[in-house]
C-alpha cells in the first residue's frame, strides 16, 4: 500500500545536529525528511485512527503500530519524491555531474594498482576516467534515468536539479520571554523552510497495515505543519520490483535509497573488517568498493522516555557499494534477498537503508 503526502504549505526537517538558542543562530534542516520522520508521523496517525492514546499505552494496538517501547508489524518503505507522475531519487555517488551542466557520467570500477598508497582498504576503486572537470551531483534522477542506470544501458544520465522540484525560504525568528512577552536578547535565528512546487509530493509504502483510511489529515515535521495523505498506486515503483537484472558474471551493487544506520560506521555489520566478506541472509559475498557520501547525524526525540534518542551516523542516500559473490550459486538469490529490501543494520522497520540492486560492467 502506497501513501501519497502533499503538504498544504511550507515544512521543515530538521538534522541531527543539536541546536542550542543563544548560541546558534541557524538551524538546520534536511529534505527528503529521514524515513524515522514518516514512520512517527504515520504511527501517530493510526494510533488515533484505531483508538487513543491510552489503547496506545495499554499495548491494544501491539500487534499493529506496538507500544511507547516496542514495535509492532507496520514497516515503511521510502520515502520518495513524486511529482507529475514519476519518481525521483537521490543521484547515485558512482555517477558524477560534468561541467555543471546536468550531464551525469559515471565513475570507472578498476583493480586497485599495486603502487596505491593510501589506507583505503579495498579490493576495487571507482575513478574519474577523463580529464574534464566533475562534481558530486546534489540533484535527483527520474525513473527512466534510473532504470537505464540500474542495468548500465548508458554512458551519460541527465540530473533533475532540486529547485525543479522544491525551493527553500527562510523564516527569521527570534525567542521571547515567556513571563513578559518581550524579545530575548542574543536569541535571534534562522530556519529553512521547503516548499514543494506544483504538483510535488512525498509517496511512502506501508506494509503490516490492513486497517488504513483512504484519505485524510496528517501532522508532519517540525511545527507539526499538516498535510493532506491519501493512497496512490506508485506504479513507477512497481516497476522497480520487476526489472530484470543479470548477476551472472557475479557481481552487482547496492543502492542505498534512504539513508542508512550500520553498527561498523560505513560498514554493514554483516561484512567483516579485516576480510571485507560477509554473508547475508545466506548469500556469501565480498566488498570490493564502495562510492559513499559524508555520514549525516540522525537523533530525534524519545516520546516514551521523553528525552533525546541516542544521536547516530547514518550513511547518506545515494550511496553505493559494489559487491562480488563469494558462491556463484548465491547469483540467483541475490534480487530475492536484497532488491527493495531495508538492509540498515538498526531501524529498517521504518524505513532505513532501502537497498535497490544494479548491475556491474566490469
Amino acid at each position: 500500500m502506497f501513501i501519497k503526502i502533499t503538504p498544504f504549505d511550507t515544512l521543515f526537517f530538521r538534522t541531527g545536529r543539536p541546536f542550542s538558542g543563544g548560541e546558534d543562530t541557524w538551524v538546520d534542516t534536511v529534505f527528503p525528511p529521514f524515513p524515522s520522520t514518516l514512520y512517527g508521523a504515520i504511527r501517530s496517525l493510526l494510533i488515533f485512527h484505531m483508538g487513543t492514546i491510552e489503547d496506545f499505552k495499554a499495548g491494544r494496538f501491539k500487534e499493529i503500530i506496538g507500544t511507547p517501547t516496542e514495535k509492532g508489524s507496520m514497516k515503511l518503505k521510502g520515502p520518495f519524491l513524486h511529482k507529475k507522475g514519476d519518481i525521483f531519487l537521490r543521484s547515485p555517488h558512482d555517477i558524477l555531474r560534468v561541467n555543471d551542466k546536468g550531464k551525469l557520467e559515471p565513475l570507472k570500477l578498476l583493480k586497485k594498482p599495486n603502487l596505491f598508497i593510501s589506507n583505503y582498504g579495498l579490493e576495487d576503486i571507482l575513478v574519474w576516467p577523463k580529464e574534464d572537470t566533475v562534481d558530486e551531483s546534489t540533484g535527483f534522477i527520474d525513473m527512466i534515468e534510473f532504470i537505464d542506470y540500474l542495468k548500465n544501458k548508458k554512458e551519460t544520465y541527465y540530473e533533475t536539479k532540486k529547485e525543479e522540484i522544491y525551493v527553500w525560504e527562510y523564516k527569521i525568528g527570534i525567542a521571547r520571554n515567556k513571563a513578559t512577552g518581550t524579545s530575548k536578547e542574543g536569541y535571534l535565528y534562522r530556519m529553512p523552510l521547503i516548499r514543494l512546487l506544483g504538483d510535488a509530493n512525498l509517496v511512502v509504502k506501508v506494509e503490516g497495515v490492513n486497517d488504513f483510511p483512504t484519505e485524510g489529515a496528517i501532522q508532519l515535521g517540525g511545527e507539526s505543519k499538516a498535510a493532506k495523505f491519501e493512497k496512490t498506486d506508485a506504479h513507477q515503483l512497481e516497476e522497480l520490483v520487476n526489472i530484470d537484472l543479470n548477476f551472472s558474471e557475479g557481481f552487482f551493487k547496492v543502492y542505498l535509497a534512504t539513508p542508512a544506520v550500520f553498527e561498523n560506521g560505513w560498514l554493514p555489520k554483516w561484512i567483516d573488517e579485516e576480510t571485507l566478506e560477509g554473508k547475508f541472509e545466506g548469500v556469501k559475498l565480498k566488498l570490493i568498493a564502495c562510492a559513499i557520501g559524508r555520514s549525516i547525524p540522525i537523533g530525534g526525540w524519545d516520546m516514551a522516555k521523553n528525552r533525546p534518542k541516542p544521536m547516530r551516523r547514518a550513511v547518506p542516500a545515494g550511496s553505493v557499494y559494489y559487491f562480488q559473490l563469494v558462491d556463484n550459486n548465491s547469483a540467483t538469490r541475490v534480487k530475492e534477498v536484497f532488491h527493495l529490501k531495508n538492509i540498515s543494520d538498526l531501524l529498517p522497520e521504518e524505513g532505513f537503508g532501502l537497498a535497490i540492486l544494479g548491475e556491474v560492467k566490469l
